[in-house]
């Protein structure tokens, strides 16, 4: 990194410099100094050779000619163009300088008056210009991608253009930086094909990525691309040197173009044909539609920018001199900045983004048409000023009266359509707002109304689309928009990072990395032409997105509009919110009368009136935590004939899933009691086949029958609290618990044993689910075995009332606190006047 930096750091240095040179040349052209109106031949400026006399300059009336050659000044033979200059500079504008001048092989002397140097002319001044859109051009794009390759590589091209037409096509003189400015010219003459196609090798992306065969070999080996750029680079200046180098070995006469042998001007005709087809194959294999529009189209401004030039330099070197050459060699080179600056702007090329500020344009908009009107006030006034009755005291008033009555109706029906056309998306946004405030209260279904609008913002915002995503099922799902995006988006959560980063309405452009699966997800939707991401959330709940597309023309979003865009993005969200919630209550009524149909069939599985043996009394009660509960009481036939086994149970969990798995385990009972009465082998049968339901949902279970003899009960405890019995003489205590006591469906083989115990007439049988223990008070604390021990004791001892005395002390404790958890009491008395 700290290498990429450095290198960024001295091509700016480069650019820097080759800006500061062509400035230099230029202000040296246009300073004031004494000059004959002689302009050498560029490309042999050390021969004094006379290229072009400026008209009506002092040479020009001293009979100088184009041709001819400077010999001496003042008397001195002249050895160089330095030589030259510093005898000029030794003499003042104005004054009469004899001049030695030969023509023809005849030496001849003439007078020259020294006038006011100005050979640079308006051509010359386009071709400055046109140098320094080019570098302009190439330092935007290294300041938007300064770690680009590409972008890196047409800055220097920029920069050797820049040198190449300023420094190159000026016309020569005596001054001391000629020689030094042009054979800078020349030097950026011989970077220029070495950029050209270095550039065109890697734009918009390197040919050789995902290549075979030779290009696949320069894909993968960096050191053979850097032994292949480098030899590109010195080519030309291979070639420059050893045509020098043979012609003077001849001693030959040396014909250059623009300081470059023929051979050079060539080669960059090769290296411009190469680069074009390069740039022709990638363009062909670019699957991003805008980035092959702009590489087209910078293919077409190469192509008719640069063959101009290369043909009128090579086939007619004589018109280079020349200010045709000027207008119809060098002037289509614009073309080549100009593509690439458009095909930035309109096709995010190099995946850079330029807004045009609308701003801007309405500013610049507005003053040309002040400037009109101004003008045509001044006009006016100037017209009519050698008028006679312009003199009159009343003209004034008349003026003006004609200015309000005539120009300013006209100035304000021109403004018009401006304010219209530059602030009328400001209008229609806040319109939309407006309309939406109005229907919410007045629609039947706000989400259909937000849906609609999201049809109508195209439209209404000059976008390409709009895209509509709601929270369904825990996901984001496109429901309204175009449908080349993305179906699905993931969680609401995933733009979390990017909502944080930039905020509820956040541009795609210019975010940061924010790593992981939304940095793809966002390169995708800005593939797709997603400009902004809206965010849509109310205090309560995050209800979806907006995606909107850029501004035709590329025109950026203005403050003013971005901010009422966040009001219609909060008003969209309340809206939403709002449907959902309506959809949710219709859906929680719907399913809460269901529940109260299930609640209502449950009971009425309950049995109404528990039989169990002669001599006892019974009293059971199950309340569910909700409408519909996992505990239930039932009864079941006992292994004694005419008698009856009292069973209840909790099944873990609440609700629907609690109930279904009651049911289950009620069934299982039933069917399995009807052929195995015998209490050990039936608990264990309906616990192995509660085991293979592989539902893991278990249930806790209390069996309860009387002993033959009348004088007591058989119990088998699984998972529940113990039994409590509650003595004639008022004690209580607790009922032994069996080794193996695990929920039915815990274990294959529960291991289940019953118990035995003696009960005298009057003593009660207290049994409960957990439901009774954990019922909470509203600090949190639970009613437990000592307050059930204590209600049961202070309680009456008849089985029915013993248990609503329970559930009053419950529910005082409780203090109207919604259920933890089903509840379930059962309650039996052997009663001496029921055997009688």
């Amino acid at each position: 990194m700290r290498v990429e930096r450095a290198s960024v750091r001295l091509l700016i240095a480069v650019g820097l410099l080759a800006f500061g040179l062509a400035l230099a040349s230029i202000i040296d052209m246009f300073r004031p100094q004494p000059y004959d109106g002689v302009v050498l031949e560029a490309d042999a400026p050390a021969q004094l050779i006379v290229a072009e006399v400026v008209e009506g300059s002092g040479a020009d009336e001293a009979g100088i000619r184009a041709g001819d050659r400077i010999v001496g000044i003042g008397r001195d033979l002249l050895q160089s163009t330095q030589h030259a200059s510093r005898l000029l500079q030794g003499y003042r504008i104005g004054e009469i300088v004899p001049y030695l001048v030969e023509s023809d092989g005849r030496r001849w002397e003439t007078l020259v008056r020294l006038g006011t140097r100005r050979i640079g002319s308006v051509a010359y001044l386009g071709a400055c210009l046109l140098g320094f859109a080019f570098f302009g051009v190439g330092a935007f794009v290294l300041r938007q991608r300064p770690h680009l390759r590409v972008a890196q590589v047409f800055y220097l091209l920029s920069s050797a253009f820049l040198v190449f037409l300023v420094c190159r096509l000026r016309p020569a003189s005596y001054s001391g930086v000629d020689e030094f400015v042009l054979r800078m010219g020349t030097v950026a003459l011989l970077l220029l094909p070495g950029c050209f196609l270095h550039f065109f090798l890697i734009f918009p992306r390197p040919v050789w990525r995902d290549r075979g065969g030779v290009l696949g070999a320069l894909d993968r080996s960096r050191r053979l691309r850097v032994v292949l750029l480098t030899a590109l680079y010195l080519l030309p200046v291979a070639i420059f040197l050893t045509v020098i180098y043979v012609y003077s070995l001849q001693e030959l006469p040396l014909f250059l173009i623009s300081g470059a042998p023929r051979a050079n001007w060539w080669t960059l005709g090769a290296y411009m044909l190469l680069g074009l087809t390069v740039l022709a194959t990638n363009a062909s294999q670019i699957r991003r539609l805008n980035e092959r529009r702009g590489a087209v189209l910078v293919f077409l401004g190469t192509l008719f920018g640069l063959v101009p030039f290369l043909v009128f330099t090579v086939a007619f070197p004589s018109f280079r001199h020349t200010e045709q050459f000027l207008y119809y060699g060098a002037a289509p080179l614009i073309l080549v900045p100009l593509t690439f600056a458009y095909s930035i702007v309109r096709f995010q090329l190099l995946d850079i983004r330029v807004i045009l500020r609308k701003s801007l344009f309405y500013t610049g908009t507005t003053a040309a048409i002040t400037a009109i009107y101004a003008a045509g006030m001044t006009a006016f006034n100037w017209v009519l000023q050698g008028a006679g009755f312009t003199q009159h005291p009343l003209f004034p008033l008349v003026f003006a009266l004609a200015v309000v009555l005539g120009l300013e109706p006209l100035r304000r029906r021109l403004q018009g359509p401006v304010d219209r056309f530059f602030l009328g998306d400001l209008s229609r946004l806040q319109d939309a707002v407006v309309e939406m405030g109005e229907a919410l209260g007045a629609h039947a279904d706000p989400g259909q109304l937000v849906r609609d609008l999201v049809a109508q913002l195209p439209e209404r915002l000059g976008i390409h689309f709009a895209a509509l995503y709601q929270v369904q099922d825990g996901v984001l799902e496109r429901v309204a928009g175009p449908h080349h995006l993305p179906t699905f988006l993931g969680p609401p959560e995933v733009l979390d990072p990017l909502t944080e980063q930039l905020g509820v309405l956040a541009p795609l452009e210019g975010r940061q990395e924010l790593g992981g699966e939304i940095d793809d997800l966002l390169a995708e939707l800005e593939d797709d032409g997603v400009s902004l991401i809206g965010e849509l959330a109310s205090p309560r709940r995050r209800v979806g997105v907006m995606l909107l597309s850029e501004k035709d023309a590329h025109l950026g979003w203005d403050p003013s509009e971005l901010e009422i865009l966040r009001g219609l993005l909060a008003q969209a969200a309340i809206a939403l919110e709002t449907s959902q919630l309506l959809a949710e209550r219709t859906q929680q009524a719907e399913f809460e009368r269901e529940l109260e149909i299930a609640a209502g069939i449950q009971a009425g599985l309950l049995p109404t009136r528990v039989e169990f043996a002669h001599g006892w009394k019974v009293s059971a009660v199950c309340q569910p935590a909700k409408h519909v509960g996992g505990d239930f009481f039932s009864e079941i036939p006992a292994p004694n004939n005419g008698s009856k086994a009292l069973v209840y149970g909790d099944v873990a969990g609440k609700s629907i899933p609690a109930a279904l798995m009651m049911m289950a385990a009620q069934e299982v009972l039933h069917s399995l009691s009807m052929t195995h009465r015998e209490p050990r082998q039936l608990i264990e049968l309906a616990n192995q086949r509660l085991y293979r339901l592989q539902r893991r949902s278990f249930v806790a279970l209390t069996y309860l029958t009387a002993r033959p003899d009348g004088r007591g009960i058989e119990y088998l405890v699984a998972g529940q609290p113990s039994l409590l019995c509650r003595r004639r003489n008022g004690e209580v205590e607790e009922l032994p618990l069996a080794e193996h006591r695990l929920p039915l469906g815990a274990l294959e083989v529960g291991g289940y044993h019953t118990l035995e115990v003696d009960l005298d007439d009057g003593d009660l049988v207290l049994g409960c689910s957990d439901g009774v223990l954990e019922a909470q008070s509203a600090g949190g604390s639970f009613f437990g075995h000592e307050r059930l021990v204590a209600a049961l004791a202070s309680g009456p001892s008849e089985p029915a009332a013993a248990v609503q005395h329970i559930l009053h002390q419950i529910s005082r404790f409780t203090a109207g606190s919604e259920p933890y958890d089903d509840l379930t009491l059962v309650a039996l008395q052997r009663h001496p006047e029921m055997r009688s």
